[in-house]
């Protein structure tokens, strides 16, 4: 519903009106008495003025009458250009305007010497009001934790403790492989000052691009050869992406990865386990908790998607538009049709994301789920224990990886699910 216009004599020389065009459009009318538009225009006429050099007269020493012939123009438009500026800003701080985007100005009526007028468009941060917050019914998934979960958590703790050993055959995959990889010049040995470039890693793993382990498998240690290579669309390189091209491959070395035994001994390796037994039990124990934290999570989101839903609102387009430049990070010289295929695909995700975020910072606030010092402290120490660390030492070190303030935010969204969980029926 529209508001009527809210007029407000800002700090003179400005008269303000500003009109709610919806929930983050805010218009700004604005007006300037013509003391005031004169008497910018004589301080922009001194700036030119003082830096004018004009034969005949020493600098800042022009006659006024000469600067208004040669610079007219562009005293007049510099002074617009500082009103606009100067009734903005002051519009934004005496009205509180959360502004996102940059305004638009429009509708400029100025002639020297009389009311200057315009009109600013400008986009806030909307007013999110939370009017319901509970009363959903959403159900929880069962957590089961599969022995096939274990094992495979079982069998990375045994990559991680494997032994290399050269192996003289070709190799498979699970080997780890030394190669040296070149673009091919073809016949005329043109390789466009190509470097020949080490890398060493698993195979089957997905380190490299499928045609290049291809290539790899059909070599012998100390062998090399030709291949035609093609790099997928997604390819992290732009250059690179959706190419095909010949590369000199050379295997330089097999090593094969010597698992250890699954014996108790193992377990003792791993950590602090007298048994296997003792060491499957833990992983399913950590794999519950992590699994049961996810499932909190996820209703968590589902209960913030009726928030929104039951609490709806607009969004501003610049805001999501900031949001989409993040996400979309085009590689230079990229096709613009496909870019824009690409935000428009990614659009509507990206709106719930502005709209969660607004709801979870109304909802933090208006409840107070942000952690006290000696609360945030607390669970700091408990992470710390976690891994083995004082609190101090733990706090340095997410300081160090600037990760406090994320650790903060993430503490209080978890106090925010568990208030919409409180507050609603979850089976």
């Amino acid at each position: 519903m529209s508001e009527t216009d809210a007029r407000a004599a800002v700090t003179d020389p400005f008269d303000v009106a500003i009109k709610r065009e919806n929930d983050y459009l805010r218009r700004l009318d604005v007006t300037v008495a013509p003391p005031q538009v004169a008497a910018a225009r004589r301080r922009e006429a001194t700036k030119i003025r003082k830096t004018t050099r004009v034969k005949g007269f020493r600098k800042g020493k022009v006659p006024v009458r000469i600067v208004e012939e040669r610079y007219g123009p562009l005293i007049d438009e510099r002074t617009v250009d500082a009103l606009v500026n100067r009734a903005f800003r002051e519009a934004v701080r005496e009205h509180g305007l959360s502004t996102v985007g940059e305004p638009v100005v429009s509708e400029v009526d100025y002639r020297p010497g009389e009311r200057l007028s315009f009109r600013i468009d400008v986009e806030v941060l909307p007013k999110v009001e939370l009017a319901r917050t509970g009363g959903f019914r959403v159900k929880r998934r069962e957590v089961e934790v599969e022995d096939a979960e274990v094992d495979t958590v079982i069998e990375r703790f045994r990559k991680e403790h494997a032994v290399l050993r050269p192996a003289d055959r070709a190799p498979e995959n699970g080997d780890v492989v030394s190669v040296a990889i070149r673009e091919d010049g073809g016949e005329d040995g043109d390789d466009d000052g190509a470097a020949e470039k080490p890398y060493r890693f698993e195979l089957g793993a997905g380190y490299a691009i499928p045609d290049v382990e291809a290539a790899i498998l059909t070599l012998a240690p100390g062998e090399e050869g030709t291949f035609t290579v093609s790099y997928p669309e997604d390819f992290a390189s732009g250059e690179l992406a959706g190419t095909t091209r010949s590369l000199r491959i050379r295997l330089d070395e097999v090593s094969a990865s010597l698992l250890p035994d699954l014996t108790d001994g193992f377990a003792g390796e791993v950590g602090d386990f007298g048994t296997l037994s003792e060491l499957r039990e833990a992983i399913a124990a950590e794999l519950r908790t992590r699994a049961e934290r996810e499932a909190d999570e996820e209703v968590g989101e589902t209960l913030l998607d009726a928030v929104i839903e039951a609490n709806a609102f607009e969004v501003p387009p610049s805001l999501v538009s900031h949001y989409l430049d993040r996400v979309i990070d085009a590689p230079e010289g990229a096709d613009p049709a496909r870019i824009d295929e690409a935000r428009k695909s990614v659009t509507p995700a990206v709106e719930r994301q502005v709209r969660r975020d607004l709801v979870l910072e109304r909802l933090i606030a208006d409840e107070g789920l942000e952690l006290s010092s000696e609360e945030f402290d607390e669970r700091l120490s408990e992470l710390g224990e976690a891994r083995g660390k004082s609190v101090v030492e733990i706090r340095r070190q997410l300081a160090r990886e600037k990760q406090l303030d994320t650790l903060r935010r993430r503490f209080a969204i978890e106090r925010a699910f568990q208030f919409l969980i409180d507050r609603s029926d979850v089976s």
